[in-house]
């Protein structure tokens, strides 16, 4: 029997699979026919959950506003920040600045 480490239980390969079971290429391959038969059954899903919402299912509502983008919390979302200095100058600053403004524009 192989010997499972606690924090390692769902590692495939300690489990006694084959290492080649995780490569990239499989990986990938796996990948790549879930999103097929993903694609394959949209519809079909898409359907079953707004009948769901249609007779009240509140989370299927909310799921089919999310993924529309209505919701917050659902479709993309672009986060900014923009950084303007602050600057805090004294009234007495301020009038010095004003005069010095006034003379350079004569």
């Amino acid at each position: 029997m192989v010997s499972v480490k606690k924090h390692a239980r769902n590692n495939l390969t300690v489990m006694g699979r084959q290492p080649d079971v995780l490569s990239p290429e499989v990986l990938e391959e796996r990948r790549r026919a879930i999103v097929a038969r993903a694609v394959e059954a949209a519809d079909e899903v898409l359907e079953a959950l707004l009948e769901e919402a249609r007779t009240g299912n509140v989370q299927a509502a909310k799921l089919v506003m999310q993924v529309a983008g209505l919701l917050q919390g659902g479709g993309p979302v672009v986060a900014t920040q923009v950084n303007i200095p602050q600057v805090v100058i004294t009234p007495e600053e301020l009038a010095e600045l004003e005069k010095s403004l006034r003379e350079w524009e004569q």
